[in-house]
This record gives structure tokens, C-alpha cells and sequence, in this order.
């Protein structure tokens, strides 16, 4: 399974951000065998959903995105998490991202791609 996550500044983000950082966990047997890291920028939904099925992405967590696109991806075998279901998810909680928040409020935290399982 590959989970991409979509941050920019340290934060879930949307998927069509001018500059996004996605970090890919492959995962086997529930523990992480593989991280890989790419930055999109200047992507439109279409180009986004081409990229994940190139890429063979499972799963996407990012902070919010819209019910039509969303149930488009579903329909393709694409889990969308946004950061209302991530509370209890253990690859999230283990990474060092910062909760979202008003956009005049930022700080920077390091992202750690270590899983804790």
C-alpha cells in the first residue's frame, strides 16, 4: 500500500497549492519499507489524479478537498483522509506536522518520516 501526503509549511494542504511537498510511505505488511518525497507544483485535479495512479497511491491524506473530486478519487480505489479522520491514524500522529490552522498564524515544525507501529 503507498500513502502520499500532501503538506506545504509543515501542514496538511490541499492538492492544488501553487508548490506542495508529498511524502510517500510504501507500506508492506503494515510497517514502512519505503519513503520517497516529491514536490508538485502547479497541478489541476486532472493532473493529480494521473499522478497518483502512475505512482500506484493507495491512500492521500491532505486538509480538506471537494465532494466531487473526492468521490471521483474514491471511484479509482483512492482513500481520501483529510485531517478530521486522522486523530487516531498512526502514521499521522507520528510524523511531526502541525494541525491546521489560521492562515496568519504559521511556525515551522521539522517533518520526521519515521512510523511508529
Amino acid at each position: 500500500m503507498k500513502v502520499a501526503i500532501f503538506t506545504k509549511n509543515n501542514e496538511l494542504t490541499v492538492l492544488n497549492e501553487e508548490k506542495v511537498h508529498v511524502v510517500i510511505f510504501n507500506f508492506e505488511e503494515d510497517k514502512v519499507v519505503g519513503v520517497e518525497h516529491k514536490i508538485l507544483e502547479n497541478q489541476t485535479n486532472e493532473s493529480i489524479e494521473h499522478w497518483l495512479y502512475n505512482k500506484s497511491i493507495n491512500q492521500i491524506y491532505l486538509s480538506e478537498i471537494d465532494e466531487q473530486f473526492h468521490h471521483k478519487l474514491k471511484a479509482k480505489g483512492v482513500h481520501v483522509r483529510t485531517h478530521e479522520d486522522l486523530e487516531d491514524d498512526k502514521l499521522y500522529n507520528s510524523l511531526a506536522l502541525s494541525k491546521p490552522k489560521p492562515m496568519n498564524n504559521t511556525r515551522e515544525i521539522e517533518i520526521y518520516n519515521t512510523f511508529v507501529g
